[in-house]
């Protein structure tokens, strides 16, 4: 075998990707995710290499070498030729690291509260909000964090987070998604006075502060398990209500997947993903 590093131009690619015979199906938004960092000066060369067998068949690269091709630019990448055709079923076999392995190893605390945030937050912004399979990809997970931080405090918020949810018993992951939401686009402060009330019963009658609460407690006690966005697009229709100082009485499962339209109109992330 040999490898070594080689600037890839897009008619290399395309001559590569003519091999490519016996992969697995390609993600044409991978691709197009690969093709936007290459474009923005984004890409990094992490070590991993273009794959060829001795008999030219692409083992390894496709979604690399796509994205080339669709970014119309030379890219410097790590080009293993050579390789055993009959070792194919080898690649890709080691554990994925997770968003909480990669904000760990770089030192963020809470990383598996934020984890769970970016990448819901990655789907919010991205309209896949319901696809829940989806994970955002590795090589943007530390630009991201350290784009929201840029944005609040977000040892602050984990706290904030923690104490809510042993007071109300909400999904610590929805209750920092749409704490986070709050806090960027009304400030800090709303957020801290919201919080608060939530933690401390309420403050009028009816209010979504808390009714919420009782909608948590009430769906627990019987034993529902909710759609998996309900007490996200709760958690935002009541702050909608609170601010307005409107009266709650529910929240119907029904109302997700409109309020999931209307609310990734209202809000946006601002992180740059």
């Amino acid at each position: 075998m040999n490898i070594e590093m080689t600037t890839i131009t897009p008619p290399m690619a395309s001559i590569m990707l003519q091999k490519n015979t016996e992969n697995r199906k390609l993600d044409n938004r991978h691709v197009q995710f690969l093709a936007d960092q290459i474009l923005s000066g984004k890409w990094q060369n992490n070590g991993q290499t273009i794959v060829i067998a001795d008999d030219g068949t692409l083992m390894d690269g496709q979604h690399r070498l796509s994205a080339i091709v669709k970014a119309n630019k030379p890219t410097k990448l790590g080009l293993c030729t050579g390789a055993p055709k009959s070792a194919m079923s080898t690649i890709d076999n080691g554990k994925l690291r997770s968003t909480t392995d990669i904000l760990t190893m770089n030192g963020w605390p809470n990383a598996s509260l934020v984890a769970s945030a970016l990448n819901f937050l990655h789907r919010f912004d991205h309209n896949q909000v319901l696809a829940f399979h989806k994970k955002m990809p590795n090589a943007a997970i530390i630009p991201a964090v350290k784009s929201m931080a840029n944005k609040v405090d977000i040892n602050w918020l984990s706290k904030t987070v923690y104490k809510t949810s042993l007071n109300t018993r909400l999904k610590r992951s929805d209750l920092f998604c749409a704490f986070y939401l709050i806090a960027v686009k009304y400030g800090e402060d709303c957020l801290i006075e919201f919080s608060d009330k939530m933690n401390n019963g309420g403050d009028y009658s009816k209010s979504p502060t808390m009714v919420m609460t009782q909608i948590v407690a009430r769906m627990q006690a019987q034993g529902r398990v909710p759609h998996r966005a309900y007490y996200f697009t709760m958690l935002l229709r009541g702050f909608d209500r609170w601010l307005n100082d409107e009266e709650m009485n529910q929240y119907r499962e029904k109302s997700v997947v409109s309020d999931m339209q209307k609310y990734s109109k209202k809000y946006n992330t601002y992180i740059n993903w």
